[in-house]
């Protein structure tokens, strides 16, 4: 065997192994009961870190099964349909494993959805953000920002991607509530497009699809 031949048989190999996922971490995920923690945009059945603000929108609380996990990324069924979730851009400030844990967690976000004042509940519903709302809201509304951009939600200052291009930011005052957002963001008059996940695929029986 050639030298380089070898070397590329190791970068394979390589990289077959950090894409596997233990069965027993497996396993974890689909034995939960899960939701989505926060209003999750997507597009062709993908959802990223990045959490561009462009898409369909899946509703935060939305009951969500794992059926399939890799190092990068974990496809659930949620809304009628499946979706990939992909960690790619924030891999520098936090493992697969935290981000996934943020988006899909064990407590219905419902239960604390019903203790905001109407204003915020229908924003949110809406998926859009108003200065007075807490970063808790602005979370449930537009999701995480990407934490390569926004190390971390102690900071005052979140930098969302409004689509692939354009950013925006959401400021936060000393009484840790919006204060000021800048540039484009997801607004009152903010068109939402309803949510259309990819058709789950039918479960086969006797060999037939139901």
């Amino acid at each position: 065997m050639t030298r380089a031949l070898a070397a590329g048989l190791f970068v394979v190999l390589l990289g077959a192994c950090r894409s596997q996922v233990s069965p027993q971490l497996t396993s974890e995920w689909q034995n939960r009961t899960l939701y989505t923690c926060c209003n999750l945009r997507y597009e062709g059945g993908e959802i990223n870190d990045a959490n561009y603000g462009v898409g369909s929108m899946l509703p935060f609380g939305s009951a969500a099964t794992v059926l399939k996990a890799s190092s990068g990324s974990i496809t659930f069924r949620a809304g009628g349909g499946d979706l990939t979730l992909y960690h790619k851009y924030g891999t520098a400030q936090e493992t697969s494993q935290q981000y996934f844990g943020k988006i899909l967690v064990d407590a219905d976000p419902h239960v604390r959805f019903a203790t905001y004042p109407a204003q915020v509940q229908s924003a949110i519903t809406d998926g859009r953000i108003e200065r007075g709302m807490t970063k808790e809201q602005v979370i449930m509304s537009i999701g995480y920002p990407p934490s390569h951009r926004t190390t971390s939600t102690e900071m005052n200052t979140w930098i969302y991607f409004y689509n692939r291009w354009i950013t925006y930011q959401v400021q936060f005052g000393a009484d840790g509530k919006l204060s000021n957002i800048v540039g484009r963001a997801p607004t009152r008059n903010e068109p939402i497009v309803a949510p259309t996940p990819t058709p789950a695929k039918p479960a086969r029986k006797g060999g037939k699809y139901k």
